[in-house]
């Protein structure tokens, strides 16, 4: 992007999504009352549809024989034009926030524009501005209106490939998207994440901002940390303040400081006492419990999980944890000899050996492991994992039956299956999982996303993302231990035949029950007796969080603590935060580097420090799990709304105690007892041996 004057007025050619208002003004995080807006046409470009995308982009009518020979051969002169709106006075800061919402995709470009109509004010808005379907519905306009001036725009600058010739129709996205766009934040990530780490939404300033403590260490200006002012939605009117104040709700010793919601979960009283309710509800009635009451509340609880997730409810189901539900989806696909199955890294432990057993159980079946080496761009990810694709597989072709059919390069070998974290367990970073299922889709192979760590962390929309198979958990945002949602689109439900253990309500292909027909959510309803408690009390959970601010508050005041919580930890001991310079990694979990501690000699070596690293914190009534990547000894610190700055001063003083430890040797002589337990996936690593 060309370099802007942080002092200047600009003005912006708008011809999709920002064309809304509504959309514009969360983008800009301000009203829109010091802009204007103005109808507007652009000559000697044309626009067109982003593939499997809600939203457009231009191109220079020169560019469209590329795209679309035929079509530019038939356009006249009037055709090659885009309309849209001119808004006028933004600020460098509002270019900034814009430079990120429109990404990499997208270059800023000078065009020349010709006006056609006055400046409005926000509040003073026609019917054309205000809703730009009222212009396609109108007569075209007179070219010749109005004057020519010079704006900025964003013209599409990656490959041409990824544009679909069809003209994009703002009527049909106002119809059927803008209202989802407006409301949602999943749109607006990249933005809010680049203004909590900088104060200010701008690509240089997330840079500067990033590269004192995520890149060259901790030696940033104590003035652009802002750490002393008030954590993003903290305070909101009509609602008790997040922070310490939130422990009142939790049952936690006075002197724990928990740090790692991320691994356990922690339930609030309220959600103790629904589930101790349906216990007692159970035990006084168990057969009339078992045999009439749970099921119609288990269809209410999947209809409230699907809302929150984007799904339909018949596209959902509950099953014990995240990994039981990957499980449960690998065991029954059909894998033959060929087919490799590609993860990652940084793949939790039990996802990459339940891969391994595939591999095992299936002769010719292999496994193909991306090297992830973070902090990185996501960009970087997603040029690695098209790398392997690319490598084995042809581009999809066309089925109309809507699944993914993988077509190897050669006889011998294609990948089927790639299994991506939404958000890694450790490190706790964010992955590109969207731009991933996009590559499985042109690749024709299925996409399995293990978002064990996404409810609660981030907004999801499964069918914007149109995975092929998702499972999160929800334990530890937001209801009692032990319960996950997987997600499988009604394409996709006849691979999975059959829940793990088979269902009472299984049907045979070659032996089934007369006049009984398969459903797979039936599979789920009853697989021998449980305790359904937990999961008949997600509504309660879902209604506590409503009852202290809502989704969207939890999730900003999380996310900013855990940066500005990173931020400050990395600054003490003179290291960086798990970052890159999008800011794109951190959702509530922050993952720093520990200062200058010596790489572990052998496994045998590694397992001990960890053990040593868990049991002087549980020593010291608090917990931040520690963790090995690409040679260095990290922490990652999970943010939740009982969180303040003041325990990441705590566990980073315990830390550093540790640390001394792990120097002098002293962990040496610690003793680890043969039945302590392996919790999390740095303790196998599960690639190394690939």
């Amino acid at each position: 992007m060309f370099q802007l004057d942080s002092d200047g007025s600009y003005d912006l050619f708008c011809y999709g999504t920002l064309m809304v208002p509504a959309i514009l003004a969360r983008v800009l995080d301000h009203d829109c009352a010091a802009v204007s807006f103005q109808d507007a046409m652009l000559p000697g470009y044309t626009r067109h549809c982003v593939k499997n995308e809600d939203y457009p982009a231009v191109i220079p009518s020169a560019k469209l024989a590329e795209l679309d020979n035929d079509a530019a051969s038939k356009r006249g002169d009037d055709d090659l034009c885009v309309r849209g709106t001119l808004v006028l006075g933004l600020t460098y800061k509002d270019m900034s926030a814009l430079d990120i919402f429109e990404g990499t995709q997208y270059a800023r470009a000078k065009v020349a524009v010709k006006t056609l109509g006055p400046a409005r004010t926000v509040r003073g808005l026609t019917a054309e501005l205000a809703d730009p379907a009222e212009r396609e519905r109108a007569a075209p306009v007179d070219g010749a209106v109005g004057g020519e001036v010079e704006a900025w725009t964003y013209v599409w600058s990656d490959a041409i490939d990824g544009l679909d010739p069809q003209i994009w129709s703002f009527t049909n996205f106002l119809r059927d998207k803008a209202a989802v766009w407006a409301n949602s934040s999943t749109e607006y990530s990249d933005v809010d994440r680049a203004r909590a780490l900088a104060q200010e939404p701008s690509a240089a300033e997330a840079r500067r901002a990033v590269a004192a403590l995520a890149l060259d260490g901790g030696d940033g200006d104590d003035g652009d940390d802002n750490d002393d002012g008030p954590i993003a939605g903290q305070k909101q009117e009509g609602f008790d303040d997040l922070g310490k104040n939130m422990l009142k709700h939790w049952s936690f010793a006075e002197t724990y400081v928990n740090l790692n919601h991320g691994s356990y979960g922690s339930v609030p009283k309220a959600v103790m006492a629904a589930l101790d309710a349906v216990h007692a509800e159970t035990e006084a009635r168990p057969c009339l419990f078992m045999r009439r009451t749970y099921m119609p509340r288990l269809v209410g609880v999947r209809a409230e999980l699907a809302q929150l997730i984007g799904a339909d409810t018949d596209e959902v189901v509950l099953v014990p944890n995240t990994t039981h539900g990957i499980n449960n989806v690998m065991t029954n696909l059909e894998w033959e000899a060929g087919d490799v199955v590609v993860m990652y890294t940084t793949t939790y432990g039990a996802i990459g050996q339940t891969v391994k057993y595939i591999c095992d159980k299936h002769p010719g079946v292999r496994l193909e492991v991306v090297d992830v080496a973070f902090p990185c761009a996501h960009a970087d990810v997603v040029r690695q994992t098209e790398a392997v694709l690319s490598r084995y597989n042809e581009l999809a072709p066309l089925d109309l039956s809507g699944l993914p059919r993988a077509v190897g390069r050669n006889v011998h070998a294609r990948v089927r299956a790639v299994v991506v974290d939404q958000i890694a367990s450790l490190p706790g970073v964010v992955y590109p999982w969207e731009a991933i299922v996009r590559l499985c889709r042109k690749y024709g192979a299925w996409s399995i996303v293990d978002a064990a760590h996404a409810i609660g962390q981030v907004e999801v929309d499964v069918k914007r993302a149109d995975c092929d198979f998702w499972v999160s958990r929800f334990r530890t945002d937001v209801s009692h231990r032990g319960g996950a949602v997987l997600y499988v689109p009604k394409r996709n439900q006849a691979l999975v035949r059959t829940s793990f253990p088979t269902s009472a309500f299984y049907e045979s292909a070659a032996y089934p029950i007369q006049g009984r027909a398969w459903t797979w959510t039936g599979q789920y309803e009853w697989s021998g007796t449980v305790d359904w408690a937990p999961f008949l009390t997600i509504p309660d959970a879902l209604a506590f969080r409503r009852s202290i601010g809502g989704e969207h508050r939890i999730m900003r005041y999380c996310h900013d603590l855990a940066v500005r919580g990173g931020r400050r930890v990395a600054k003490r001991w003179g290291t960086r935060i798990m970052e890159n310079a999008e800011g794109s990694l951190t959702a509530a979990m922050v993952t720093v580097e520990l200062p200058a501690v010596p790489a572990p000699g052998d496994l045998a070596d590694q397992l001990l420090q960890i053990k040593y690293i868990e049991d002087s914190m549980l020593a010291r009534d608090c917990f931040a799990p520690g963790l090995f990547h690409d040679g260095k000894w990290w922490v990652r610190f999970s943010a939740q709304v009982w969180n303040d700055l003041s325990d990441f001063d705590y566990l980073a003083s315990v830390y550093d105690d540790i640390v001394r430890g792990l120097r002098d040797g002293s962990y040496r002589q610690h003793d680890v007892r043969e039945t302590d337990p392996v919790h999390e996936p740095a303790d196998v690593p599960t690639t190394q041996d690939v």
